[in-house]
């Protein structure tokens, strides 16, 4: 699959070590720092999608959304986790690289986690065929956050409709 973009440097930037922070707060269970790591957009999808198959009233979803005390922010983040986990097995989120970022502009990028880099994990050093994640980013207030508006559609696999 080709990656949409331009290269900027030959070198993983701060986007793509970005990227990979949140794979890996994925992976590790803290799922409070990823939700934070999401785009307005799409952890507003997550909450309705959330919401709806919960059948949980939308303020009390967003209110879990961006209350870390809220008393239902705890189930809300583990169907998310469950649905990252449904995209992406566990066991692919070890040994993660980080191939130079490719910008569609100054809003939009791609970053390719490449998987099984056991000896610099910071770069890729070869142009080969190599499977991995795909992580859309936006820039959003200055910061680069993972942007994946595709979730609205999935739901984990014990998750009712």
């Amino acid at each position: 699959m080709r990656i949409p973009g331009q290269r900027r440097s030959q070198e993983p930037d701060d986007v793509g070590n970005r990227a990979g922070v949140f794979a890996e707060a994925v992976r590790d269970g803290n799922m409070d720092l990823a939700w934070s790591m999401l785009s307005r957009e799409t952890r507003g999808m997550r909450m309705g999608v959330w919401a709806t198959r919960n059948n949980v009233n939308m303020q009390d979803a967003y209110r879990a959304g961006y209350d870390q005390s809220h008393s239902m922010r705890a189930s809300m983040l583990e169907d998310f986790r469950k649905t990252v986990l449904g995209l992406w097995p566990l066991e692919d989120l070890t040994d993660l690289g980080v191939a130079p970022t490719r910008y569609i502009d100054d809003e939009y990028a791609f970053v390719f986690l490449p998987f099984g880099v056991t000896q610099d994990n910071d770069r890729v050093h070869e142009r080969r065929m190599m499977s991995g994640l795909v992580i859309p980013m936006r820039l959003e207030d200055g910061e680069w956050q993972v942007d994946m508006p595709g979730w609205r559609f999935l739901h984990s696999e014990e998750s009712p409709g």
